[in-house]
C-alpha cells in the first residue's frame, strides 16, 4: 500500500536551540523576521523541538502540532508571536517521552485548550509515559515524565501508537522501528524506568511523521532520531510504499558523537538523494558544518520561527 500523495505540507518550526531574525527567505523557507512581525521580533529558542505541520491535500489541509519543545513559556509565547491558532489544530502528537519535546505541552494546555476542538485526538508512544534519565559517570539526571491521566483530563483522546497511523489524508505516524540501520546505536547513557527498573531506553515508541507530496517524494519529519536518522528514513519509506526523501526536518541527535557516526550519516543522505535536509535542536554543530560542506545545496538552515514549505 502507497501513502496518499498530498500537494503541500509546510513545517512551521514553534522552537529549537536557536533564532535568527536577521536570516533572510531562501530556498524552501520562509523566515519570520521582524520585517514580517512589523516590530522587533520576540521569538524565543529554548534547548528543545516543536513543528506545527499543515499538510494540503486539494481544499482540504489538516493541522498537526508535533512536539512542544521545553516549557510552556516558549511554546505558547512563539504560538502568539507567529499568529498560529490552537483552534485549528487536527491533533496532536509527540515523538518521544524526553521533557525537551513534551515540556512545552502541558502549559500549552492550560493556556489554549477550550479554544481547541473538543474531540481532540493525542498519538504516541507506548513508552511515552515512562520517567526518563541521563547517567553519566555514576551520575544520574531525571528528565522527567509525562502524565498521560493528566492528559485525559484535559479531553484529550489518547490513542497509543505501535503501527503506521494515518493521521490525515496523506500524512501518517511511523509506528515502532524494530530495525535500526549498522553504526546506529543509542548512546548507553539513555534511561528509562520500567516496571521499576532503570535500564537502557530503546525509544522503540518513538514516532516519526511522514507525508508524501504528489511527484517529489516523502517528507520526514523527526524531531531527535534516537534510533539513527539513517533508519527512520529507510523506515519511512518501506511503511509509506514510497522510495523517493524528499525532505528530512527534525533533529538528528549527532551531537557528542564522532566524526565517523557522522560520515556514515553524511554518506547516507547522499545515497537516498534526499533534495532537502534541515538539521535542528540535538544534530550538533560538527554535524551542521559536515553537511553544510558535503550536502551545501540541499541543507536549508533552521531558525525558531521558520516556515519550510513543500509542494506538488
Amino acid at each position: 500500500m502507497t501513502l496518499e500523495a498530498v500537494d503541500r505540507v509546510s513545517v512551521t518550526t514553534v522552537v529549537d536551540n536557536s533564532v535568527d531574525i536577521l536570516r533572510a527567505d531562501e530556498k524552501v523557507a520562509r523566515r519570520w523576521t521582524s520585517t514580517r512581525a512589523r516590530r522587533f521580533s520576540t521569538l524565543r529558542a529554548e534547548h528543545g523541538l516543536a513543528h506545527w505541520v499543515e499538510v494540503t491535500r486539494g481544499r482540504e489541509t489538516a493541522r498537526l502540532a508535533f512536539d512542544w519543545g521545553l516549557t510552556g513559556e516558549a511554546y505558547t509565547h512563539n504560538l502568539r508571536e507567529l499568529g498560529l491558532d490552537p483552534a485549528g489544530l487536527d491533533a496532536l502528537a509527540l515523538s518521544h517521552g524526553h521533557q525537551d519535546h513534551w515540556g512545552g505541552l502541558p502549559g500549552f494546555l492550560r493556556d489554549g485548550r477550550r479554544a481547541m476542538k473538543s474531540a481532540l485526538p493525542f498519538y504516541g508512544g507506548s513508552d511515552h509515559f515512562l520517567p526518563r534519565y541521563s547517567e553519566l559517570k555514576g551520575e544520574r539526571v531525571y528528565f522527567g515524565r509525562l502524565d498521560r491521566e493528566e492528559l485525559e483530563r484535559q479531553g484529550l483522546e489518547v490513542r497509543v501508537v505501535t503501527t503506521p497511523t494515518a493521521l490525515a489524508e496523506g500524512v501518517m505516524l511511523s509506528g515502532e522501528m524494530h530495525e535500526t540501520a549498522p553504526g546506529e546505536t543509542i548512546p548507553a547513557s539513555l534511561k528509562v524506568e520500567r516496571d521499576g527498573d532503570v535500564v537502557q531506553d530503546t525509544f522503540i515508541g518513538e514516532q516519526t511523521l511522514i507525508a508524501h507530496v504528489r511527484g517529489r517524494g516523502l517528507v520526514v519529519v523527526t524531531s531527535c532520531s534516537h534510533r539513527g536518522i539513517v533508519g527512520i528514513c529507510r523506515h519511512a519509506a518501506r511503511v509509506s510504499g514510497v522510495p523517493k526523501i524528499h525532505a528530512v526536518i527534525g533533529g538528528f541527535h549527532l551531537s557528542g558523537l564522532g566524526e565517523e557516526r557522522i560520515s556514515l550519516v553524511v554518506d547516507e543522505f547522499r545515497r537516498l538523494g534526499v533534495d532537502w535536509l534541515i538539521p535542528q535542536h540535538c544534530t550538533g554543530m560538527e554535524a551542521f558544518i559536515a553537511i553544510g560542506n558535503r550536502l551545501p545545496a540541499e541543507m536549508v538552515v533552521s531558525s525558531v520561527g521558520s516556515t519550510f514549505t513543500f509542494e506538488a
